[in-house]
C-alpha cells in the first residue's frame, strides 16, 4: 500500500473512531510512543471530525438564535 493511500486509510478510520469510538481513540493516543504516516493520518482525521463537529453546533446555535429573535420580534419586543 502506498504512503499516501495509508495516510487516507489512517484518516477515515480516524474520523470513524472520533465519531463513534472516542475513548478508543483517546486510549490508542495515551498509549502510543512514536510516530509514522498512519498515527498522522489517524489524528487529523480526528482533528477534522472535531472541526466539522464544532461547526455544526455552531451552526445551531445561530440557528436557534434566529428563531427566538423572530420570535422576540413578532411579540413586538426588541432584540
Amino acid at each position: 500500500m502506498s504512503t499516501e493511500n495509508q495516510y487516507f486509510q489512517a484518516f477515515n478510520n480516524g474520523y470513524t473512531l472520533a465519531e463513534y469510538e472516542p475513548m478508543l481513540l483517546y486510549t490508542i493516543s495515551k498509549n502510543l510512543s512514536s510516530s509514522s504516516i498512519y498515527i498522522n493520518g489517524l489524528f487529523a482525521g480526528k482533528e477534522q471530525f472535531e472541526i466539522e463537529k464544532d461547526k455544526m453546533i455552531l451552526d445551531e446555535l445561530s440557528r436557534l438564535r434566529n428563531t427566538a429573535n423572530k420570535r422576540n420580534n413578532d411579540l413586538g419586543r426588541d432584540s
